[in-house]
């Protein structure tokens, strides 16, 4: 019994460590991204670049990174801020994210009328063209989108890149693999606080 104990757990950590270092590999390919294509530094470095309004990524949780577009528009500072529990009605691509730029004509779900027209999804009732209505906190939406919108603004456009671990995990859904990388490009159109 002891011997048959041992071997499930050396499975179990055997496992968890192939977890970790795909999560790592994740990690390391979506900063790669940001930091060489994108040409971004984390929120954290923005005071070691002399540039003037720096293009940055904000890391959320294990490991899902943020992106304003429009994060230096003279106005946004007066748009309502995102919290927990505030209702947000967003438009969104999302896309299984490898190493590149995520093709615009492969999102594995839209609501954006223009891109369900392009790729003719018109009778497909999984594709509403009706914002997606989220209250953070208690509405299933996967977590790397849940916790990117806390601290966004009414009309910010968003772009989020996350691991797995914050999208579907182990999970096959639709048309997107276990463990799949994510990126999520979202306009916020409304915040109702709660």
């Amino acid at each position: 019994m002891k011997r048959f104990f041992a071997i499930v757990m050396v499975a179990m950590l055997t496992l968890a460590c192939e977890d970790e270092g795909l999560l790592l590999t994740e990690r390391d390919n979506i900063e790669k991204f940001l930091t060489s294509t994108r040409q971004m530094v984390a929120e954290e470095d923005i005071g070691t670049v002399i540039e003037e309004n720096p293009k940055f990524y904000t890391v959320f949780g294990r490991y899902a990174y943020r992106y304003i577009d429009n994060y230096y528009d003279a106005d946004r500072e007066s748009r309502a801020v995102v919290e927990w529990g505030d209702e947000v009605q967003l438009r969104f691509n999302a896309y299984t994210f490898s190493t590149t730029e995520p093709s615009n004509s492969a999102p594995y779900w839209s609501n954006v009328p223009e891109m369900i027209d392009k790729l003719g999804k018109h009778g497909d009732l999984s594709w509403s063209r009706e914002p997606l209505v989220i209250r953070l906190g208690t509405t299933e939406v996967i977590e790397g989108v849940e916790r990117s919108l806390v601290g966004c603004r009414e009309q910010d456009s968003v772009q989020v890149f996350m691991t797995s671990s914050l999208g579907y995990g182990k999970r096959l859904v639709g048309s997107v693999p276990k463990r799949s990388s994510l990126a999520w490009y979202m306009k916020i159109e409304k915040v109702v606080k709660r």
